[in-house]
Parts: C-alpha cells; structure tokens; sequence
C-alpha cells in the first residue's frame, strides 16, 4: 500500500497554473448549466439562449505577413502596404532630397497621395520624378507669356518639369481666353495631372506613365471629393530607392548633434 499523502502513480501532478485548453476543462465547460454560464456574463438578461461554452482550440494557422498582397488568384511576396499618411511623407522626403525645394516638396507629397488612391505604381513614378529632376527644364518667361497670350507652344529639346509647369498654371491662372492650352514635351504628365486634380485646371485626356508627351490644359467643370479609404502599396525594392533619396534630407551626424540632441549632454538636465 502506498504512502498516504503520495500521488498515485496513475495520476500525474497536477500543475499550479492550469492551462485552459485542456482537455478536462472543455469536458466540465460542456456539462455546465446554461443559467450557470449566464451568471458569469455581464447583461445575461439581454443575451439570447448560449449553448454550452468550451474554451478555444489553439490557432494552428498563421495570419499572412504584411509584406504578401493577395493579386488575383495568386499572392505577390515584397509588397508593402503604406498608409497614405506614409505615401505623403516619404514622397514629400524623396522629392528634397531629389533636388525639389521644401515647398515644391510637400506640394509632390500631395500629389503622390492622389496618384497612390488610384494606382498601384505610385512608387515607380515617385522614384522616376526624383531620378529625373535635374534633366527638367522649368518653364521660361518668355514660354509662359506665349501661353498667356493663347499662341502654339514650341517644342523645345529639355523636357519641361511637370511639377514647376503645375505650379507655375496655379499661382498664376491663365485667363479664359488662352483655354484649352496645348503644351507640347511635358516630362512624366502623370505628375502635371496630379498636381492640377484639386483645382480649376484639369489634363484633357489621361496620359498614363509616359516618360514625356504632350497635354492639353482645359478648364475643370467642378473639383470632386478626393476618394479616401485606401492604402499604396510598393515592393521593396523601390521603397529602399525612395529612402535612399529621403536619407539627404537628414543631418550629417555629428559630436555637436548627439551634444546638443535629446538625452545628449546637459540638456535634460537644465
């Protein structure tokens, strides 16, 4: 006979911290009374009938990686999700390291925010715009006068920056009378387009991903809501190249700088 107070060999011990998956705790859970588990539940007056509770079954299956997008019938792997938050924020980096001004800068941050609710290629024509930012010329006086007074535009060897076109049309209007405009040789139009969607100003037709074409300008009827609710995507590689260009904008590291930084030296302490 065993030792009183020893465990029997056929019981195991018991542990001091009971899983609830176990398999004897789902068996009590099912013999519960439905009116016993109504008590242990906050407004049991207002719930319907409960069947029997059991506690869950661990998840043998693993959520997808925020990196894979489902593409059709198939998943495309090196996709990144941005929020358009982000899509403006690193458009706007990616655009003054490229070479834009800070102002020019948040305006093409804008302005990839709306290429990025309508198309997934968002990335690409952002890394195209900061590769290609010194071999745009920007609109001339002598050009912009010509467009003012409605005469045909002339081609010129230099594609013409769509992003200083853009700005030059919306801080200067052009009168009534020099509608519809034809502008001949604009460098990446998807940008001119994006830049002039929330205004009086529209591109007569869709230009898509051209590398350079010519537009026509015509005044916009009405300026719709810009389409919220959705997220840009990019592959990886090109969001590397798009950091690589928002990393000049960032402070050269320095003694002076982790000095004088937070945490850094006396600061906090003053």
């Amino acid at each position: 006979m065993a030792p009183r107070g020893a465990a029997r060999p056929d019981r195991r011990e018991i542990p001091l911290c009971r899983d609830p998956r176990q398999s004897d705790r789902r068996r009590l859970a099912a013999r519960r009374h439905i009116a016993c588990q109504a008590r242990l539940l906050r407004r049991a007056q207002f719930r319907p009938a409960l069947r029997p509770l059991a506690a869950d079954r661990a998840v043998q299956r693993r959520a997808p990686d925020r990196g894979c997008r489902r593409h059709g019938a198939g998943r495309r792997g090196g996709v990144i999700d941005l929020s358009l938050n982000e899509v403006e924020t690193l458009s706007a980096k990616a655009a003054r390291g490229g070479g834009f001004s800070w102002g020019l800068a948040e305006d093409i941050g804008r302005a990839a925010r709306r290429i990025a609710v309508e198309d997934d290629k968002w990335g690409v024509a952002m890394l195209s715009l900061a590769e290609n930012v010194q071999s745009f010329a920007p609109p001339d006086p002598a050009r912009a006068a010509r467009w003012r007074k409605g005469e045909a535009d002339k081609p010129a060897e230099t594609p013409l920056c769509p992003i200083r076109t853009a700005a030059l049309l919306l801080d200067d209007p052009l009168p009534a009378s020099a509608l519809p405009l034809a502008i001949v040789g604009v460098g990446l139009p998807i940008w001119l387009d994006a830049m002039l969607r929330r205004s009086a100003l529209r591109v007569a037709r869709p230009v898509g991903p051209a590398t350079r074409a010519d537009v026509v300008i015509e005044h916009r009827p009405e300026i719709g809501q810009q389409p919220t609710g959705r997220r840009g995507a990019i592959d990886e590689r090109t969001l590397a190249a798009l950091n690589s260009f928002a990393a000049r904008t960032y402070v050269p590291e320095s003694e002076r700088s982790r000095v004088r930084g937070a945490g850094g030296g006396r600061v906090d302490d003053e």
